[in-house]
């Protein structure tokens, strides 16, 4: 019988700072928010950051011939600790003030939640006021809401998601513009993540997972967890949830969307450096060997002998941060995305 079976994780050490940042930037109707009136609502304004991942494969059994392999099982999770969300708390109230001073020193009056809640759009919705860092609904990830500031939703599903409207909110920003008299609506909503999947293209008949650190703020991303519960259960099932990173402004009413919009992305993410070790967290897992054996005798024909042994690897790294440090990181790249986009934004529209 043979079988193999190891987790290793790889530590590397970088300078704290900021890498290359590269915004994507996706605008149209320019003249309709100059037209506009020079008043902004928040909808919006949400600092999302992940702090547990995990991950798994699963390999069936199998095998042919005289050879037979048993199930395989890999999983591998890390997460950080030591991370004070008072910490976390506070920088996220200092990116809200200077965004809010930074509308302001453009000229604009700020709408609100008092103002936004007397209007059709919200009617029946459930208001949240801030501070708060919270579950966001996503597998490891939590969300920081500043102080003096209020949301609002429509629903909370069983992950304790914040549901803002029929397939994620589509033509709310222009329905809630329209009603607070063609003001503008601003979205920020930015996701710190701190490890990436990698696919293993060469693992053979075993399952193995790769989970690599790299502090971020991502762009386009998808959010990966094993799954668990449901009617349904397979094994090695995972669940996606599709994340952007982007600080949007929109403007007016037209059929279901926007007469203007202005909507900073990112085309890379802006890596954090520094601030936690860069690791690579691996698990791997063959299932069990076993070889069949034949025989003949004058009583017996053709009679075989084997067994299946089913496997499972699983490894855990835990990942100690300086929580003020990390904060400081986090706000670092957040402030550099909401400044740039709205300087840019207050600037096209002079």
């Amino acid at each position: 019988m043979i079988g193999m079976l190891f987790a290793f994780v790889i530590s590397a050490t970088q300078a704290q700072g900021l890498g290359d940042y590269k915004p994507g930037l996706s605008k149209y109707g320019l003249k309709e928010f100059k037209k506009a009136p020079k008043k902004v609502y928040i909808s919006n304004f949400n600092i999302h950051f992940e702090v547990y991942k995990d991950a798994v494969d699963y390999k069936a059994a199998g095998g042919f011939g005289g050879v037979k392999r048993g199930e395989a099982t890999a999983r591998a999770a890390v997460g950080i600790l030591k991370l004070e969300t008072t910490d976390i708390q506070a920088q996220t109230d200092r990116l809200y003030k200077e965004f809010l001073a930074d509308l302001k020193a453009g000229g604009y009056e700020i709408i609100s939640p008092d103002q936004a809640a007397t209007i059709d759009a919200y009617e029946g919705w459930e208001r949240a006021d801030g501070p708060s860092v919270e579950e966001s609904g996503l597998p490891g990830v939590l969300t920081a809401v500043p102080s003096n500031y209020s949301f609002f939703y429509k629903r909370e599903d069983r992950k304790g998601k914040k549901k803002k409207g029929f397939l994620g909110g589509v033509g709310k920003p222009a329905a809630l513009s329209k009603q607070l008299g063609d003001a503008v609506i601003a979205e920020v909503d930015l996701y710190v993540m701190f490890t990436e999947d990698k696919q293993s293209l060469f693992k053979g008949n075993a399952a193995k997972v790769k989970i690599l650190t790299n502090l971020r703020v991502v762009g386009n991303y998808a959010v990966t967890a094993e799954k668990k519960g449901g009617f349904i259960k397979m094994k090695g099932a995972t669940t996606v949830d599709y994340v952007n990173s982007g600080v949007n402004f929109f403007q007016g009413k037209t059929g279901l969307g926007s007469k203007g919009a202005y909507q900073v992305s990112l085309k890379k993410p802006l890596e954090i450096t520094g601030v936690i070790p860069q690791e690579k967290i691996v698990a791997y897992q063959k299932g069990g060997l076993t070889f069949l054996t034949s025989f003949n005798t004058n009583s017996y024909s053709g009679l075989s002998f084997y067994t299946q042994e089913n496997r499972f690897s699983d490894t855990a790294k835990w990942l100690e941060v300086d929580s003020k440090k990390y904060a400081e990181g986090l706000y670092n790249a957040c402030s550099k995305i909401l400044k740039d986009s709205s300087s840019k934004f207050v600037g096209s529209i002079k």
